[in-house]
């Protein structure tokens, strides 16, 4: 998965719901660090796991975070 572009997918779906990067890590249980990283792209692997709980929190598909 190219992170840019899946950067970039979260960003549309965080500001279509009027979600933070606090409010990702806070459903996710995931550090608002790592959010950070993986929403500005700057983490080279995410980690399915962690995609997977992000795109549930944003309910949106992991096909959409792929830029499907």
């Amino acid at each position: 998965m190219n992170e840019s572009k899946l950067a970039e997918r979260i960003n549309i779906a965080m500001n279509e719901r009027g979600m933070t990067q606090a409010d990702i890590a806070r459903k996710t249980g995931l550090s608002t660090a790592i959010v950070a990283q993986i929403v500005t792209g700057r983490t080279v692997d995410p980690g399915f796991t962690k995609v997977v709980k992000i795109a549930k929190a944003l309910d949106v598909s992991l096909s959409f975070l792929a830029g499907d």
